[in-house]
């Protein structure tokens, strides 16, 4: 039996929707199958090897929450996409041992916060965009986490800040955040968000330093909730010709 034969072997572990689900994921990342030089991720190779060797009952969860994190936070690729990763091994753990293993370790390990903007911006933006997107996909009874929303909050509060504005890939970081989770976290906490664009605001007119792509991306983000979180055809065409330019 060929390589991909036993992955499809080892997968059949799981139902078949978290074997879809799983499959989708990973193979959306190059993680599946193949070796770490096939994967292009070897953090992500390893989480394969973990998720198809055992039932999920056998697997140790909080490792693999680690594993995802840790890749998350040297490889912003994979923590763009790292949300269904885990949103798919919450669910065949809930269904298959009725824990939340997985889902405490990954909520402890989100602890790490702010500290990380002082050891590597990198690491900073990574973790970031990790956690919006953690918030983006997992769902307590069809709503996002509560438990979530203040940590969410309290990054991009800090991509906000003057010594953070001056820097474009935090406003990139940012923008694009806002982008993706803004409408939702509004919904649930609609002060915040309003605190948060106050200082938008005033970053953009009153501070110094800004570059002028920075400045581009806040009026963007600015008009945007403005505009009930949409773009128009015509800011469309405005903003992303003027960034192409």
């Amino acid at each position: 039996m060929g390589e991909t034969g036993k992955e499809e072997y080892k997968i059949q572990s799981f139902d078949s929707e978290t074997q879809k689900l799983l499959k989708t994921a990973l193979k959306d990342l190059g993680c599946f199958p193949g070796t770490p030089e096939q994967a292009g991720h070897k953090g992500c190779w390893v989480l394969t090897v973990f998720l198809f060797s055992a039932d999920p009952s056998n697997v140790d969860l909080e490792k693999v929450a680690n594993i995802i994190v840790d890749q998350s936070l040297k490889d912003c690729v994979f923590s763009k996409e790292a949300g269904r990763i885990c949103y798919t091994i919450i669910q065949a753990e809930s269904k298959q041992v009725g824990q939340s293993i997985f889902r405490r370790s990954l909520l402890n390990r989100l602890q790490a916060g702010e500290e990380l903007r002082t050891r590597s911006l990198q690491a900073w933006i990574c973790y970031v965009t990790f956690i919006c997107n953690i918030f983006d996909y997992l769902r307590v009874n069809n709503m996002p986490m509560m438990a979530l929303v203040n940590p969410v909050y309290d990054c991009l509060f800090r991509l906000a800040q003057p010594d953070s504005l001056r820097k474009e890939e935090e406003v990139d970081c940012l923008v694009l955040q806002l982008h993706r989770i803004g409408e939702q976290l509004e919904k649930m906490n609609s002060q915040r968000m309003d605190e948060l664009f106050s200082l938008l605001r005033d970053g953009f007119l009153l501070q110094e330093g800004l570059s002028s792509l920075s400045q581009l991306l806040l009026l963007e983000i600015i008009e945007f909730r403005a505009a009930d979180w949409k773009m128009t055809d015509a800011a469309q065409k405005y903003y992303y010709s003027e960034v192409t330019d």
